[in-house]
Order: structure tokens, then sequence, then C-alpha cells
């Protein structure tokens, strides 16, 4: 979860106490909202193919 971008505007997204936020807009994430959006297909995790992507 350390190269997450916002897609939207894409700034990176930095571990903040119980989630993650932008640092270009100040979208935040709770960390139960991110295991449900990678459970459901919307954030990939960059394995193997770089920064992941949020659809969100």
């Amino acid at each position: 979860m350390s190269n997450l971008i916002h897609k939207n505007d894409g700034g990176f997204m930095k571990k903040q106490d119980k989630g993650v936020k932008c640092q270009q807009c100040g979208y935040f994430l709770k960390q139960s909202e991110i295991t449900f959006a990678y459970l459901h297909g919307k954030i990939l995790l960059p394995l193997l193919s770089g920064p992941a992507k949020m659809t969100m």
C-alpha cells in the first residue's frame, strides 16, 4: 500500500492514522474501505506493474 496514487488528481496517498490521505486534494480513506475496495476489484496492488491506481 505504499505506492497508491489517487486516480482523480494523480496525488500520492500517504499513510495517516487508520487509513491513507491524498497529498494533493486531502481525500481520506479508512483501512477498512481500502480492504473492501481491493476485495471488490476497485484497487489493484502494484505487485509487478508499478504504482496502484484507485478508481474511487
